[in-house]
């Protein structure tokens, strides 16, 4: 047993891999996980920036309030949305 370096760089350029037949489930679902939090951001958004119009047209602060708060959710889920990703993609590896 060496349990040197050297064994710590080999395990770290191993990349995962899916077992036989599942790569394509596997890209399958992560494509529909992604296109649905992209669609609930964009629905929260804009449903926000309605609110906030509102509040303001109606001269209603609790919904103008409301409607920044949506925009603000907004932006910190698209955030934490690219930071999982990245964070994802640093697991799994690519170019491999």
């Amino acid at each position: 047993m060496s349990g040197g370096l050297g064994d710590l760089v080999l395990a770290a350029a191993v990349c995962p891999a899916a077992p036989p037949g599942v790569q394509v489930y596997a890209d399958q679902i992560t494509s529909w996980v992604k296109w649905g939090v992209l669609a609930v951001l964009a629905i929260c958004f804009f449903a926000s920036v309605g609110m906030l119009i509102w509040g303001r047209v109606t001269h209603h602060p609790r919904g103008a309030r409301l409607g920044m708060d949506g925009i603000l959710i907004c932006v910190v889920g698209a955030i934490l949305y690219v930071v999982g990703y990245v964070i994802v993609q640093s697991i799994v590896g690519t170019g491999c």
